[in-house]
C-alpha cells in the first residue's frame, strides 16, 4: 500500500494538494457534515487520479521510432520547411482527465533546457504555445537529430515540472516531467520525419508512435 502511494506522483509532486486535503479532513471531521465529507472524498479521489503515475512497457518499437510526448489529442500538425531543423511541429491537448505524466520520445542526450514565464492563454489556442508558461528540452541522439518537447501550461495548470537537466543521458519512453491539471504538449521534428499521426487522433504518452526517423 505505501509503495503503491509512493509511486503515485501526488507523493512527489502534490505535497501542497496533500496538506490542503488533510486541512479539508480535519475541518469535516470538527464539524460533522455529511455533505462536506463527501466533498472531501471527491477532492482526494480527483488528486490520486489525477497525479497517477502507469508503468508503460514498449513493445515492437525500433530505434527509428518517435514515440509520443504525453497522452491527449491531436489537435495541429504544422510545417514550416523553411527551418529544416524544426520543420514540422505536432501539438497534443491534455485535458484534465489525462494522464499527466510527459514521456521522452527518443534515445540521446539532452542538449537544452529552457524555462520561460509567460500567460495562461487556454492550452487549446494557438497562440498559447509562444505566449503561456512554458519549458523546452532539446534531445540530441547518437547521429546528431535533435527532437524539441515544449510543456505549455494552460489556463488551468500553472505549473510545469521538468525532472532531466543538461547533458544527461535519457532513453525512449523515460518519464522526464509533468505538467499539473489540463495542458499541452508540442514536439518539433526535422523536415525528414514521416508523421505517423493525423489531426483528432488520440495518443498514449510512452507508446503510441508518432513518427519515424528515415531508413
Amino acid at each position: 500500500m505505501i509503495k503503491n502511494i509512493k509511486q503515485n506522483l501526488l507523493w512527489q509532486e502534490g505535497k501542497t494538494i496533500l496538506i490542503k486535503i488533510a486541512v479539508l479532513i480535519a475541518i469535516a471531521f470538527l464539524i460533522k457534515s455529511t455533505v462536506f465529507s463527501i466533498f472531501c472524498l471527491i477532492v482526494i479521489w480527483f488528486s490520486f487520479y489525477f497525479f497517477r503515475n502507469p508503468d508503460r512497457l514498449l513493445s515492437e518499437i525500433d530505434q527509428l521510432d518517435i514515440i509520443s510526448p504525453s497522452d491527449g489529442k491531436v489537435i495541429d500538425i504544422a510545417y514550416n520547411l523553411d527551418n529544416s531543423e524544426y520543420a514540422q511541429k505536432i501539438s497534443i491537448f491534455l485535458s484534465p482527465l489525462d494522464v499527466h505524466v510527459n514521456w521522452i520520445p527518443i534515445d540521446g542526450e539532452i542538449e537544452k533546457v529552457e524555462y520561460k514565464s509567460g500567460t495562461f492563454a487556454f492550452a487549446f489556442t494557438p497562440k498559447s504555445s509562444e505566449l503561456n508558461e512554458r519549458n523546452d528540452i532539446v534531445i540530441k541522439d547518437s547521429k546528431s537529430r535533435k527532437v524539441l518537447v515544449r510543456q505549455i501550461a494552460g489556463t488551468i495548470a500553472r505549473k510545469i515540472v521538468c525532472w532531466v537537466k543538461n547533458k544527461e543521458q535519457v532513453k525512449l519512453g523515460q518519464k522526464y516531467g509533468m505538467i499539473k491539471f489540463g495542458s499541452r504538449v508540442e514536439i518539433f521534428l526535422p523536415k525528414n520525419v514521416e508523421i505517423k499521426v493525423k489531426l483528432s487522433d488520440r495518443v498514449i504518452g510512452g507508446k503510441t508512435i508518432i513518427g519515424k526517423w528515415p531508413c
